[in-house]
């Protein structure tokens, strides 16, 4: 009994959780107008609030580093942190969030100037998810994200290294709401 209560209700949460999430978004910079000065990513973005992310013209900005040429040309690229960044033991934050939740499925990536570590922690309204390292080179690689997260309102990108080391090709993420 207890048994077919808990499957019911697993599958009302999953009913209820698809009816009100959003097709799965392939976030790129492509559309933005190429700047070969970084710039801050726009709030609202993919419908995500993007803290301590810019974007850039990779082939047009001169401090770019060998894994910020990994895509095509004429795209604009991400990155976590620039010269402005407050490192914390040489550790640089970028944060992703939304109110409403979001999950994320994968990136392309590769780190800006050399091999770093990254650490990526979810939230849901300041509880723990989980948290996950990546080593990431300076080739294009795809992380995966753990599904077992769930819906996140917030999600920290950590990388150690100098700003800008982590460089985001694009974002596949599943939104609520909107």
């Amino acid at each position: 009994m207890k048994s077919t209560i808990t499957t019911g209700c697993l599958i009302l949460c999953l009913f209820a959780l698809l009816t009100v999430a959003s097709a799965q978004e392939q976030l790129n910079f492509a559309q933005f107008p190429l700047l070969n000065i970084p710039s801050p990513m726009p709030d609202g973005y993919g419908q995500l609030d993007w803290s301590n992310f810019y974007y850039v013209n990779p082939y047009g900005w001169p401090s770019a580093g060998p894994g910020y040429r990994q895509g095509p040309q004429g795209e604009d690229i991400a990155f976590v942190g620039s010269k402005d960044c407050q490192l914390v033991d040489y550790v640089c934050y970028g944060i992703l969030s939304d109110s409403r939740g979001f999950q994320l499925v994968n990136a392309s990536v590769a780190a800006g100037y050399g091999p770093t570590q990254i650490k990526i922690t979810a939230y849901n309204n300041g509880a723990l998810l989980g948290s996950v390292q990546y080593p990431v080179g300076t080739s294009m690689s795809t992380l995966t994200f753990p599904i077992s997260w769930g819906i996140a309102t917030e999600v920290v990108f950590q990388v150690d290294g100098q700003p800008g080391n982590l460089v985001v090709y694009n974002l596949s993420v599943y939104t609520l709401g909107g």
